[in-house]
């Protein structure tokens, strides 16, 4: 149907502006929106062409845009005609002495009746105040409808009465003021446009417009926030009034309600909000306004789909959510490769904070770890867990989880985490187990301490093996069991050992009592974000460390790579395993141990392979050191002296097999040292001793071992020592050597007499040169003396002139006296010893001649027989 064209009589001294007032409530619009439809020139009848078919006209002052009247079109019922005259005047002018009245005495009796007619929910404003109106007769020309356009007269800004009334602005505190409801005193003033006022099933509708960039918020960042919401700037709301008002009760509340919202989240995403209904609230308590966004946010979090209702309050630095999940909260599934973990009881969190703009969104909740019935439940010291999500789509996608568990032996984490098991026979034990999982193992996620995540499914822990602490992270696989790079801090044990690496070091964040930010929270208000950005980082190991990779699937299972250095070689490449009595490596010593031929006997050198040049080293804790080694050494060793006679010296060179171990405490540092050699068909053993803590070269270390065994040489070569005998038997046979005299040696150091001496060297096979020359020397002996000495020891005779001759010299008298002294010789058998031993006849024969009796007859024939023959003997 089109809109018809009506007859308007103007029969005022004044021009009148005629206005659709629409409103899809047709007879119930008090005023709607409107447009100017018609001027009709004072004392004139025009016709008004309409643009609804039905229709609701307001009438107005078109030079003051005072209202006069509220007309209705309805198509074969109120088709006019329609005029304004002084009745309506004097009717306005009723209505805007009331509104006066109301102003300026609020106390009046009538104003108090009035106004309780507003906040009696139970009656239907428009007839109550028609009502009202009829049983005051200086007020009974008024209506529901003057009193509405006389309070939006009341309320036109001071700039805009001027302007046509379909461009007005109005107070919103003058209009709430008059509408019965309370103005806060410190709120800066409203303004509104496009007032629209119906009812509905006689519920009272008011409806305006407003500039989002002009309402008197608690910052800029939140104004600026809540107009991000909004595709417009002019935002046309629902006004409401809780008459109901106290200190804890919303005043007058704005409000708006939408499809979907999509509310900036952070930097770049966005997050969608179902049904939102938008409030802003008008408090008498303060001095702005509150921005409110209610409506329900879809989730499906690891396959479980369900709604949350939301409640998002804008703050002056923050969105701050109220999340209530609808439906089942009491159970959550986790990812597929998070064995044994389940998430008991969850809720959801988000917050948006404005500068810098950061936003969260994610659950929280209980959890416990373990299978009563298969797997011994976990114990827990903190059981609650965070799903950090991001937005995909606008929609909350889970990213990364987190938790924690105090501690767990390897071989649990295992049996409870994974479907393996390990054959690692090293106790290893966790402690401060931070758990992570990320859903996209190649975009770490930035933690609460501003960290990056790690990848994967896995956690960060201190790790105890042997009593050595590591820290790092460990990746855990159900198929695989755990796999690490865990580091250690560089370790010294004074100036033998240093065990260093690549380790990058590790660092974790702590707040300003020192505690370690946790991740399993999730940072969604900005009290949390300032509390943050004071942390600090603390170090649990610093850089420069060995790397020991642990791999439960596959040997080696502990492996400590890094670099080693050992006395004076340096940065060797470490290439340790981690066994149960410590971390075992070895060193290449090269050159610096070595060994040539060993001698086995005087004359006899078996050259074979050397020993290994290498040490083999355990590292049983940080403070135990245990090596072992062999060497070849080539040192004379000095024999002890025995009543201040040396017993000689040793020759020694023999393979050793030689250990140390370093010991340090926090004041001190002990070096024990010792070995084994084989030598002379027993194998010797010395040590363990105490070195020099500060040796510094594997020189030293060799050389302090040649000094113990030169201290100790009684003892390792007591079988050679033991007796006299033993002593000269190893002397003859160059096993010791740097001996002047043996007779002396023997008389002094084994309390050895002359014929005992005589009898060792000659059954031992010295020369009997050596015999009696050693006599005589030690025993001061004449000739008869040693002679008689040497045939007590078993001296053949004939062979003792010639010793005699060499110890005494060549005085055949001496000698010939000797041997017939000592063995009972005649004359005739010296004569032939003494011919032997290269005397000749004359010299026989004088010495003879000298020594009478017996030996001067044969004399007498030698001398007779030398004149007679030549060549003789």
């Amino acid at each position: 149907m089109s809109a018809p064209a009506v007859s308007f009589a103007n029969n005022l001294d004044f021009s009148v502006t005629v206005y659709d007032s629409f409103s899809t409530q047709d007879q119930t619009n008090y005023f709607g929106t409107l447009t100017s439809l018609a001027t009709v020139p004072a004392k004139t009848t025009a016709s008004v062409q309409l643009i609804h078919s039905t229709s609701v006209l307001i009438a107005s002052n078109a030079t003051t845009n005072y209202p006069l009247a509220r007309l209705i079109y309805i198509p074969g019922l109120k088709t006019g005609p329609f005029s304004v005259g002084p009745a309506n005047v004097n009717a306005m002018a009723q209505t805007m002495d009331f509104i006066t009245l109301i102003n300026k005495n609020g106390q009046d009796p009538l104003a108090l009746a009035f106004h309780a007619l507003w906040k009696d929910p139970s009656k239907p404003p428009v007839p109550a105040v028609d009502q009202f109106f009829s049983q005051h007769p200086t007020y009974a020309s008024c209506t529901f409808a003057t009193y509405m356009m006389g309070i939006l007269y009341k309320a036109l800004q001071p700039e805009s009465k001027e302007k046509p009334l379909d461009q007005a602005v109005y107070l919103l505190s003058t209009l709430v003021a008059l509408l019965g409801g309370t103005w806060p005193s410190e709120l800066p003033e409203i303004v509104v446009t496009k007032f629209t006022c119906n009812t509905h099933n006689d519920v009272l509708a008011i409806q305006a417009g407003i500039d989002l960039k002009k309402l008197p918020a608690r910052s800029d960042e939140a104004l600026q926030f809540f107009g991000s919401l909004f595709d417009v700037q002019q935002l046309q709301v629902a006004i409401s009034i809780n008459y109901a008002v106290g200190l804890n009760v919303l005043g007058t509340r704005l409000s708006i309600s939408l499809d979907a919202m999509h509310v900036p989240f952070g930097p770049s995403a966005t997050l969608a909000i179902n049904k939102p209904t938008v409030t802003i609230d008008i408090t008498p308590v303060f001095g702005f306004v509150v921005f409110t966004v209610a409506g329900s946010i879809p989730f499906n979090i690891f396959g479980k789909a369900f709604d949350a209702d939301v409640t998002m309050v804008i703050d002056n630095i923050e969105a701050s959510f109220d999340v209530v999940i609808k439906g089942d909260d009491t159970s959550l599934p986790a990812p597929p490769v998070m064995h044994a973990v389940h998430f008991d009881t969850f809720g959801v969190g988000i917050g948006i904070i404005f500068a810098p703009p950061s936003a969260a969104i994610g659950l929280s909740g209980q959890l416990h770890i373990g299978d009563s019935v298969n797997r011994t439940p976990v114990a827990l010291d903190d059981d609650t867990f965070v799903i950090v999500c991001q937005l995909a789509e606008e929609v909350p996608n889970p990213l990364y989880i987190s938790f924690y568990v105090p501690q767990m032996q390897l071989t649990d984490v295992l049996t409870v985490f994974t479907n393996t098991r390990s054959s690692l026979d090293v106790p290893v034990s966790f402690t401060d187990l931070s758990f992570h999982w990320a859903e996209e193992p190649l975009q770490p996620v930035v933690l609460p301490d501003g960290s990056l995540s790690n990848i994967g499914y896995g956690f960060s822990a201190a790790a105890n093996i042997l009593d050595f602490s590591f820290f790092g992270d460990v990746q855990i696989s159900l198929d695989s069991g755990l796999t690490a790079d865990i580091e250690m801090a560089p370790l010294v044990l004074g100036s033998v050992l240093s065990i260093r690496g690549n380790g990058t070091g590790v660092s974790v964040m702590v707040d300003a009592s020192g505690n370690p930010i946790k991740h399993n929270q999730l940072v969604a208000k900005a009290a949390q974000q300032q509390a943050l950005k004071g942390a600090t980082p603390r170090q649990l190991v610093p850089q420069g460390g060995p790397v020991l990779r642990l791999q439960t699937s596959a040997s080696p299972f502990l492996h400590l790579n890094g670099a080693v250095s050992l006395f004076e070689v340096e940065n060797v490449q470490l290439d340790a395993h981690v066994t149960p009595s410590g971390i075992k490596f070895e060193v290449d010593f090269g050159g610096l141990l070595t060994s040539g031929g060993i001698v086995t006997h005087p004359g006899e050198v078996v050259f074979g392979p050397p020993p290994t040049s290498k040490m083999s080293c355990t590292l049983a804790d940080f403070h135990n050191l245990a090596a072992s080694f062999e060497y070849g050494i080539n040192d004379t060793i000095s024999l002890p002296s025995i009543g201040g006679v040396s017993l000689g010296s040793i020759p020694l060179q023999a393979s050793v097999a030689a250990h140390f171990s370093s010991s340090t405490s926090s004041s001190d540092m002990i070096l024990q040292v010792g070995g084994s050699f084989d030598f002379e068909g027993s194998t010797r053993s010395f040590g363990d001793f105490t070195a020099d803590a500060h040796i510094q070269a594997v020189s030293d270390l060799l050389s302090a071992i040649v000094t113990n065994i030169e201290q100790d040489a009684g003892r390792l070569f007591g079988d050679l020592l033991s007796t006299g005998a033993a002593w000269a038997s190893k002397l003859l046979q160059g096993v010791i050597t740097a001996i002047d005299s043996v007779a002396s040696v023997l008389q002094n150091a084994f309390d050895q007499g002359a014929e005992q001496i005589a009898s060792i060297m000659n059954d031992l096979g010295f020369d009997l040169e050596d015999i009696a020359r050693g006599l005589s020397d030690a025993f001061r002996l004449s000739p008869l003396g040693v002679a008689q000495a040497m045939r007590q020891g078993g001296c053949v005779g004939q062979e003792v002139a010639g010793a005699l001759k060499a110890a005494f010299g060549g005085d055949a008298g001496q000698i010939a006296s000797a041997l017939q002294g000592a063995y009972g010789f005649g004359a005739y058998q010296i004569r032939g010893m003494l011919g032997q031993i290269g005397f000749d006849p004359n010299q026989i024969g004088q010495a003879f001649q000298e020594l009478g009796g017996d030996f001067a007859q044969v004399s007498k024939s030698i001398l007779h027989d030398s004149d007679s023959f030549s060549g003789f003997p």
